[in-house]
């Protein structure tokens, strides 16, 4: 083997490792690059509910951990600052105004408010409701509410809190995201599909509880199956308290702690006590957090919205009524599953941007559409035993998790008798994403490797090397392989090294051949694909020594 192979075989191996590393790099300045642009473009109070997560933020940064404060009406909300107010009023008002005729749009409300033609500023604070956000947890919101907290010591107006809000936002769950890739790198490019998804990448550029929701169950997900891949360092700690962190920040996030389950369920007490170690500080924390904060739901808001009498959105009336009629919430389920909602459901999915009325281009859809699914098919290094557990429990999870969500949209949004759920949003099913990715590459796991093994030993040299790799990598790696092996015959190298196969010794004690001296030993065929002159021959290996 003379340099000019030593130095091919090197770049192939520096490639793997670049393309190894790749999703995580990738994400990171596509998350940072799509979002400043995003954080920068989109006008203040423009996302999704977004009113009511700045204020919650705003409220946990001051120290309203648990909302406390109350109107006369008993609806509770926060006191802000008169600075902080005045500004706030004028782009809530002109978000409200845009729906009327005649918008000229954000240029004139820009030049107004810099030229200072706005309300006059009041002498006291000012109460303001929180308007159906006084349910989520102070997780939900850790990183919005420490830049609140940073632009009220700095003394800061209610501009530049904003954007500083938005801005530890997408820092802090890019972090989170690019955490989740380094943990389960086999599914880099799903993971990386999935996070930056139109919905997705807004949804961490403005104030919101998606974005903590999707960052945390990532990190939870990773983990789960990070353990199911490599059992020896599974961490039951670590994913017990991703479980709970992700939790806390939306009641739906709660079915997660499905995947702290074992299939089968073993009896010793030893598995019970990893399983209820793993699933109980989550499913507690969640109970405590509904019991102080009394699971508002701020029925108010949809009592004024739609005219119905209070009862109508009685949380504690919808589970009474739903007892003595077990089956209306299965068949209100089922009327709202139709071909229309399923459809636009993907697509609020994948990306209905703004307040619902910012759509993508038509041929958007279909094309992300199948560039998401296609990063699902990737080979994973999983005995059949870790391949049914992990269909089944993320696939448990995943329905689950669908019908949490519209539980708690009916609880939430939804008339006692509705022959239907209201409110529910495609942006709601992202955190699963990754669960159904795992469900693919569990199921495609052994016809892959049974594709791969098909090709013959070069393609079989190539799967064992670095496991797992995708279904593209692999073909690469044979071509690779084979070309190797071209170059290898054309050099005369295979009159010392005989071809890879099972019944065949690649070097002879003894070997007389002077390029390469019988120092370096035999090779029988218990030393399997693992013995470096194996590896040598089949993937072009230059970790060897020599003489």
């Amino acid at each position: 083997m003379d340099s000019s192979e030593i130095r091919s075989t090197v770049r192939f191996r520096d490639s793997g490792r670049l393309l190894a590393a790749g999703p995580n790099s990738a994400f990171i300045l596509s998350s940072l690059l799509f979002g400043l642009l995003t954080v920068a473009a989109v006008p203040p109070l423009r996302g999704p509910d977004e009113t009511a997560h700045f204020l919650r933020a705003y409220g946990v940064a001051g120290g309203d951990l648990v909302p406390s404060i109350l109107d006369a009406h008993g609806r509770k909300g926060i006191l802000l600052p008169a600075r902080v107010y005045a500004d706030f009023d004028y782009f809530e008002g002109v978000r409200v105004a845009e729906k009327n005729a005649g918008w000229a749009g954000y240029g004139p409300v820009f030049r107004k408010y810099f030229d200072g033609v706005r309300a006059p500023m009041g002498p006291q604070p000012t109460f303001v409701p929180y308007a159906g956000s006084e349910g989520y947890s102070p997780v939900a919101y850790l990183p919005q509410a420490t830049a609140a907290a940073i632009a009220a010591a700095l003394d800061l107006g209610f501009l530049a809190t904003l954007y500083l809000m938005r801005l530890a936002s997408l820092l802090a769950t890019t972090v989170l995201i690019a955490l989740a890739i380094a943990l389960l790198p086999q599914l880099g490019w799903a993971l990386f599909a999935i996070a930056l998804l139109p919905a997705a990448t807004y949804g961490r550029s403005v104030i919101s509880a998606d974005a903590m929701a999707l960052g945390t169950a990532l990190v939870a997900t990773t983990l789960w199956l990070r353990g199911m891949l490599f059992p020896p360092v599974q961490r039951r700690a670590q994913l017990a308290l991703w479980l709970m962190m992700t939790a806390l920040t939306k009641p739906t996030n709660l079915v997660f702690v499905l995947l702290g389950l074992k299939t089968p369920l073993e009896l010793s007490a030893r598995s019970w006590l990893l399983v209820v170690g793993t699933i109980l500080p989550a499913i507690v924390a969640s109970l405590l957090w509904s019991f102080v904060s009394g699971a508002d739901v701020a029925r108010w808001r949809m009592v004024e919205i739609t005219g119905q009498v209070p009862a109508a959105f009685d949380p504690a009336a919808k589970i009474s009524y739903l007892l003595d009629h077990p089956w209306h919430f299965p068949a209100a389920v089922f009327a709202s599953l139709d071909a229309n909602a399923l459809g636009e459901l993907w697509r609020q999915a994948i990306g209905v941007l703004g307040l619902f009325d910012t759509v993508l281009q038509p041929w958007v859809y279909p094309m992300v559409s199948v560039l998401v699914l296609g990063t699902f098919f990737v080979s994973l290094p999983m005995t059949p035993a870790a391949r049914r557990q992990v269909s089944i429990l993320a696939g448990a999870t995943t329905l689950a998790y669908v019908a949490a969500v519209y539980f708690v949209c009916y609880l939430a949004f939804t008339p006692i008798e509705a022959p239907s759920i209201w409110g529910v949003q495609g942006r709601y099913f992202i955190p699963i994403f990754s669960l159904l990715a795992g469900v693919v590459a569990a199921l495609v796991t052994r016809s892959a490797e049974a594709a791969h093994k098909s090709n013959g030993d070069f393609s079989r040299c190539a799967l064992r090397d670095r496991q797992p790799r995708s279904y593209i990598e692999g073909r690469l790696a044979f071509l690779m392989g084979v070309g190797l092996k071209l170059v290898a015959c054309w050099r005369g190298v295979t009159a010392q090294i005989r071809p890879c196969k099972r019944d065949r010794v690649p070097l002879v004690e003894g070997s007389t051949s002077p390029s390469r001296p019988p120092s370096v030993g035999v090779l029988s065929r218990t030393d399997g694909i693992n013995h470096p002159l194996y590896r040598a021959r089949c993937l072009g290996n230059a970790n060897i020594k020599l003489e």
